[in-house]
């Protein structure tokens, strides 16, 4: 799923997305920083704030507790 929005955002916007000002960020707030910039039509800007999760079903969220 992230390739493919890190795709939409370059076609989008015409450059890449700064992955290297979201490092250390875990990959379902990546997730949800590209698809809100794409579904907002707006472009990644220093700091942006963390926009609720969109995909709380997405897999590896929700760890079985027998496994924490």
């Amino acid at each position: 799923m992230l390739e493919l929005l890190l795709r939409q955002y370059e076609e989008y916007f015409g450059k890449p997305f700064p992955l290297m000002k979201v490092k250390g960020y875990r990959e379902i707030d990546v997730i949800n920083i590209v698809y809100e910039c794409v579904s907002e039509n707006k472009e990644y800007y220093d700091n942006m704030p963390i926009p609720e999760n969109q995909f709380p079903d997405a897999p590896g969220l929700n760890k079985p507790e027998e496994m924490m």
